[in-house]
């Protein structure tokens, strides 16, 4: 494959964000129905409203159980993440089940380092190498490999709401 100059990021992103859009229109209406099972132990949809429009938004995103009542949501694609930042309420389905959730964006290169040593540590190396972020498989990350991971990242905490009687 020959390059003349220097692509611009415009030229590299449109065939993945393509592939994501096409992905959701099969994946999206999948996690929606009965034949959720094969995807929705790691995906969910989530619906809230977009901050600038109001307009709403579902999306299939990736997902992992965290403390009990919370899911971890992770993203390099930032579309989503400004939407997240007021804290409004947001909607899931996990696993063919509805929950009002609220969610936590958690950005600082810090916190987000942190939280990526905490989860190679409950879900293991491999875990965190599946993040697609760098990390090492075999072994706890380093400071440093925690750092340079937590540059490409951010992430939400979703606490979900409890379930009342009768829904």
């Amino acid at each position: 494959m020959s390059t003349s100059g220097t692509p611009s990021a415009n030229a590299t992103r449109p065939p993945l964000v393509k592939f994501f859009r096409a992905a959701n229109k099969v994946v999206r209406p999948l996690l929606a129905s009965r034949f959720h099972k094969p995807l929705s132990g790691r995906l969910m949809l989530l619906a809230y409203k977009g901050h600038r429009t109001g307009r709403e938004f579902t999306v299939p995103i990736g997902y992992f159980d965290w403390d009990p009542g919370t899911v971890l949501a992770m993203s390099s694609q930032l579309g989503w993440i400004p939407s997240m930042r007021q804290g409004s309420a947001v909607r899931l389905r996990i696993r063919g089940q509805d929950h009002g959730a609220v969610p936590t964006v958690v950005e600082d290169p810090e916190e987000v380092a942190a939280l990526l040593g905490e989860f190679g540590r409950r879900k293991g190396p491999k875990a965190a190498k599946g993040l697609m972020l760098g990390l090492p498989g075999d072994r706890q990350p380093t400071d440093d490999e925690l750092r340079t991971a937590a540059a490409k990242t951010r992430f939400v905490c979703l606490r979900m709401e409890p379930e009342r009687p009768g829904r």
